[in-house]
């Protein structure tokens, strides 16, 4: 049996002349605003959202700079092949290279305001905070916050859909040709659960260019891209969304349980937090605070967040900041 490999990154082919085309044919957006909006996406089919790659995938909450990073990219790798088809295979393998590398991945514009935290800069905008019946959770530590009360994550289901266990067809007695070899090599039976919300609804907050935001949804629903992983399998399809002003003053925490607890609602770089606490910054509520429960991790809190390269140290979503 020939055992097969990972094709190593290496053997992807980057093309000068293709991150030259693809960087011209990448949108532009409006000015973008200061004040905050809110995004409200209903999903068709359930998403598999996780904060980190791993064999057994951690639920967790999508995030709109991520999404949209892959978006932006979709659609100038659409439009330059509707310009250059000659250069359909460079284009290709460029995207393919770029989906594995952080050294080829290409930061296109966004429709999001981009701040200063220390020396690091982060889009202005939330993760997708669920939504069931008329609350929306907050993330608080390990739980979720639905008004005064506490509760672990809403509606999570497993599955197996790929590489399951199959034996054989009972009452059917069978003289095959080939015999895969199923103890071991690309061909072992897995038994990979795969968790994922139920949840439907998804509420971001943003500063930015609502229209542009709207216009690469929009194009994500024309192009079936749905929103996490295994799209491809039908999982995390746009059904419908909207987009309206907020009566919220900003998109990086919310209050939990009381007006006086507030709670991270994106992922932020560990120090550049840290160094925050004893200024009243607008981004956390205009005032001084203390951090309860560092959900101190390794992680990305810039797109693309499926990339190793991008990883850092991170203070992740659901730690609780308190007035100092």
């Amino acid at each position: 049996m020939v055992r097969r490999s990972k094709v190593p990154i290496d053997a992807f082919a980057s093309s000068s002349a293709a991150v030259t085309l693809l960087k011209q044919s990448a949108w532009t957006f409006e000015t973008i605003e200061d004040r905050v909006f809110e995004l409200r996406v209903q999903l068709a089919t359930p998403g598999v959202f996780t904060p980190a790659k791993a064999d057994i995938l951690v639920p967790g909450l999508p995030t709109l700079d991520g999404f949209l990073s892959f978006v932006a990219f979709r659609a100038a790798l659409t439009g330059t092949l509707a310009a250059k088809p000659d250069m359909v295979t460079e284009l290709l393998w460029q995207w393919n290279a770029a989906l594995r590398d952080p050294a080829l991945w290409i930061d296109f514009p966004l429709p999001l305001r981009s701040v200063q935290l220390g020396a690091v800069e982060v889009f202005d905008c939330s993760i997708g905070l669920p939504v069931d019946g008329n609350d929306i959770l907050i993330p608080a530590g390990a739980f979720f916050a639905r008004g005064l009360n506490l509760e672990a994550y809403p509606k999570v289901t497993d599955s197996i859909p790929l590489r399951r266990r199959v034996g054989e067809p009972h009452h059917r007695p069978l003289d095959l040709a080939h015999q895969l070899q199923t103890g071991s090599g690309p061909t072992k039976q897995l038994d990979n659960r795969m968790y994922f919300s139920l949840t439907k609804e998804y509420l971001f907050y943003f500063r930015g260019d609502a229209r542009g935001v709207e216009h690469l949804l929009k194009f994500a629903c024309e192009r079936r891209i749905g929103m996490g992983k295994k799209t491809t399998l039908g999982y995390g399809q746009i059904a419908k969304f909207e987009i309206r002003p907020s009566t919220a003053t900003t998109t990086l925490v919310r209050p939990i349980l009381s007006e006086a607890e507030y709670s991270l609602i994106k992922t932020l770089p560990y120090e550049s937090v840290m160094a925050l606490r004893s200024r009243a910054n607008p981004l956390f509520g205009n005032r001084e605070f203390r951090v309860v429960n560092p959900l101190e991790t390794l992680g990305a809190y810039k797109p693309p967040y499926w990339l190793r390269g991008r990883q850092t140290q991170v203070l992740s979503y659901g730690t609780l900041l308190l007035p100092r």
